[in-house]
């Protein structure tokens, strides 16, 4: 069987500190074949350079609108069958889209494929407040959509990421994905590296949890109007 083409969707915004790390790790997989796309949040540092310097990168700009809108604009100009995402302050291990894909192809009745993150305090940060140390230890379970694969047609089944939420995004896409009956498989393998450098968006935990309240409370919405199973052709 002929292997399935991934795309890597990096949405970035001023990322000229970490970027190259992450469309390296990209590069380093084993998995083949890959397309990279960087899909430019508004950067006025020298991101667009240097991801403009991999040939292999599909480079696209657009204004700053936010995660969710680039992580759009990202999975617009892909045309994999698979679509993985990787925020530009992180990494990816070498094995994770191979191990990720033979699982999907193992189980297609999955939509998806969840991994674990791995939290690390880049070098001369300390440890902010916002996030506890229990989450950074290695035995530490987190899962995320940077350490996920999904199929393309769940995008096409529960529309792409919402931009009324600058934070929390992707917890708001995977509550659709589970409303729509997709199933999810969980893989107990670290699939990413996530870097605490003190500016992570996810640093305002009052913003989180206000976020992460007004999507239960709309995902209990759609439940209680039964709205939640007439998700297909949904866009943002």
């Amino acid at each position: 069987m002929q292997p399935k083409l991934i795309s890597a969707i990096i949405p970035a915004y001023n990322a000229e500190r970490y970027i190259s790390q992450a469309i390296e790790s990209v590069l380093a997989q084993t998995y083949r074949p890959i397309e990279i796309v960087v899909a430019d949040d508004g950067s006025t540092d020298g991101t667009a350079a240097i991801a403009r310097s991999y040939s292999a990168v599909r480079y696209v700009y657009q204004p700053n609108q936010g995660p969710p809108v680039a992580r759009n604009t990202g999975l617009a100009h892909s045309s994999g069958e698979w679509i993985a995402f990787l925020d530009a302050d992180d990494y990816w291990p070498q094995l994770k889209l191979a191990k990720q894909s033979e699982y999907l192809a193992a189980h297609p009745e999955f939509g998806c494929v969840v991994g674990r993150w791995q939290n690390f305090l880049q070098k001369g940060t300390d440890k902010p407040d916002w996030i506890p140390e229990s989450m950074l230890r290695e035995d530490a379970v987190i899962l995320g959509l940077q350490a996920s694969l999904i199929h393309r047609w769940v995008f096409d089944r529960t529309g792409g990421f919402d931009r009324r939420y600058r934070i929390s995004d992707d917890l708001e896409w995977f509550v659709r994905v589970r409303e729509a009956g997709i199933p999810i498989g969980f893989m107990g393998s670290i699939m990413v590296y996530r870097r605490i450098h003190g500016a992570n968006i996810s640093q305002d935990q009052n913003a989180v949890a206000g976020a992460t309240i007004r999507i239960l409370k709309e995902h209990m919405d759609r439940e209680r109007t039964g709205a939640a199973g007439s998700l297909q052709g949904m866009r943002f």
